[in-house]
């Protein structure tokens, strides 16, 4: 091996752990996140007892949390009692088999420690299940594997949009609800081509599934603006113009480095699917040349 490349190597490693090490040490020091500081910030932001709660999640934008995803479960538990019900996304990449089971999710590590807990239901969809823990779990996640699209009117997301549900983004601003929308109003880069068929473990069998399946760009490719721009800039636009903090349909709050919303899934339903109705209208060329240029 080349001298000079081995040691650009060494240092690039050397450099990069160093930064990890010091990354740690000033949130330890700065941006510690306590149990009571969470239940006191997640409290104020609005989750009560008996909260319907989907949430997204990035443990890492916290700062520090020494007891890691599991507090972040523990914390949501309490604060929404046995009355109320936490679902999260639990997306998967489409590889073999999917079993609800053993798939492991790559939404994050809050996510897979709720798919891992006692008692949680997963729903069966190869891309886009769900993990939910909770009286209402069974009702929501039941026969997802039946829907035609991952976000159709017989999904987990359209029957927590039937309820008095409310969406936790936690130090991220996804917000996976705007594929229900895009489902909807018939988004015109949300599917690839055609139906396909999938293997899911089904009651211990291997059975065939049709579903359709997002265009893993097209579906979080927006116009706004007059250029592409991603879903969360997209989101966080309209959030902004439609004045969802100032009307009451959004609470922020800061915990640790991480900025958490709480926002009320009708309200975000009702807006966006008007807000994103006039984009497609505005951008019709636009969003015809993506499609042509794949």
């Amino acid at each position: 091996m080349n001298p000079a490349y081995s040691f650009i190597r060494i240092l690039y490693h050397f450099i990069k752990r160093s930064l990890k090490e010091s990354n740690l040490l000033i949130n330890k020091h700065f941006f510690r996140v306590t149990k009571k500081e969470l239940i006191n910030k997640l409290h104020d932001l609005g989750i009560k007892k008996g909260s319907l709660i989907y949430a997204h999640s990035s443990l890492s934008s916290f700062g520090y949390i020494k007891e890691g995803p599991n507090l972040i479960v523990d914390s949501l538990i309490r604060l929404i009692g046995n009355e109320g019900t936490i679902v999260m996304p639990a997306f998967t990449h489409r590889t073999g088999v999917f079993d609800a089971e053993t798939t492991k999710c790559w939404t994050g590590a809050i996510s897979e420690t709720l798919r891992m807990r006692k008692n949680s239901v997963r729903s069966i969809h190869p891309t886009h299940s769900v993990v939910s823990l909770g009286p209402l779990a069974r009702v929501i996640t039941k026969n997802h594997e039946k829907s035609k699209a991952p976000f159709d009117e017989n999904s987990p997301f359209a029957k927590m949009i039937r309820r008095n549900s409310y969406i936790l983004m936690l130090g991220t601003e996804n917000n996976s609800m705007i594929h229900y929308v895009q489902n909807k109003i018939r988004f015109p880069n949300l599917f690839l081509d055609g139906n396909y068929k999938i293997k899911c473990r089904i009651n211990d069998k291997i059975k065939t599934i049709t579903t359709r399946i997002h265009h893993p760009a097209g579906s979080i490719k927006y116009v706004c603006r007059d250029r592409i721009c991603s879903d969360v800039e997209f989101l966080t636009g309209m959030y902004k113009n439609l004045g969802f903090e100032k009307r009451g349909y959004m609470k922020t709050v800061k915990i640790g480095k991480a900025t958490c919303h709480l926002i009320n899934t009708i309200d975000f339903i009702k807006e966006a699917t008007k807000y994103l109705e006039n984009n497609i209208k505005k951008y019709k060329d636009e969003y015809q040349s993506l499609i042509k240029n794949g």
